[in-house]
This record gives structure tokens, C-alpha cells and sequence, in this order.
């Protein structure tokens, strides 16, 4: 059953959060959470037309990484040399990993993976349509982010 966007509450400690920014497009949706009492913290919801990843992020900042992670990776070939040569690293959850990768085929397919990069215990597949909804989604997460 959804939660209601405009406050969640984190089972583990009792934290109140509550919608600090969000975007959506085609059947992709971003949102990030803060917590609204005791430690700053910030979570982000990435949810799509089959799968929902929900996880601790470091700082809002991270979307305007992946967005530059994303576009970098689209725009170049593989034997260009990029800012980023490997995996970003968005967030962590009780110690699992939540890592953006660039696929080494296609320059306009990555995967989100969940889990040590070597060896994911999910890896879901970001590309076409999807890949683009995806990024006009983190975009208007980020521009929300400047508005407030």
C-alpha cells in the first residue's frame, strides 16, 4: 500500500520525515525525504513502473551528481575519458550499497545495483525510454531542490 508522500515514518528509529523534494515523468518517480526531528537525515525514493528503491542518501546533493553521471555517460563513448570512470555511489541502507553504474556495452544503458558492485544482489537495468523519464524525473527533483 503507498505511504503518503508528505509523511513517512522510518520504522527503525520513529522518525517523522516529511517530502523535501520531488519529480516525476512517464511512469518515474523521485522524491527525497528529511527527517523533521533529531538527527538530519535524508532518504530517497526512486520508483518506476516496476521496481521501488528506497534508501539513505548523504545529502539532496547527490541528485545533481547523478544527473551529471547520467548526461556525462550518454554524451560520450566508453574510450573518451569522463569525470566518472567508474561506479557513483548514491546511498546506503543499513550497510548495503546503493550504486549508479555505466554500462560497459551500451553507452545509454546503466544499472542501478544494490549490493557490493562485484557482486549486486539486485541489478536493474536503466535504459531507452525509461533511462530518459528517469533523468527528467531527477531533474525536476533538483530544480525543487534550488526552490526551497
Amino acid at each position: 500500500m503507498p505511504v503518503p508522500k508528505n509523511s513517512r515514518t522510518h520504522v527503525e528509529n520513529n522518525e517523522t520525515l516529511g517530502l523535501l523534494a520531488n519529480g516525476s515523468s512517464g511512469a518515474w518517480e523521485v522524491a527525497i525525504d528529511e527527517t523533521t526531528s533529531g538527527a538530519q537525515r535524508w532518504f530517497a525514493q526512486i520508483e518506476g513502473p516496476m521496481v521501488c528503491f528506497y534508501f539513505e542518501i548523504a545529502s539532496p546533493d547527490i541528485l545533481k551528481k547523478m544527473l551529471q553521471f547520467l548526461e556525462e555517460g550518454r554524451k560520450k563513448s566508453h574510450n573518451q575519458s569522463s569525470k566518472w570512470s567508474g561506479p557513483l555511489l548514491i546511498g546506503k541502507d543499513k550497510g548495503t550499497s546503493v550504486t549508479l553504474v555505466r554500462d560497459d556495452e551500451y553507452a545509454d544503458r546503466f544499472f542501478l545495483l544494490v549490493g557490493p558492485p562485484n557482486r549486486p544482489m539486485v541489478r536493474f537495468a536503466l535504459a531507452g525510454a525509461d533511462l530518459t523519464s528517469l533523468t527528467s524525473a531527477l531533474r525536476q527533483a533538483a530544480e525543487d531542490l534550488e526552490d526551497a
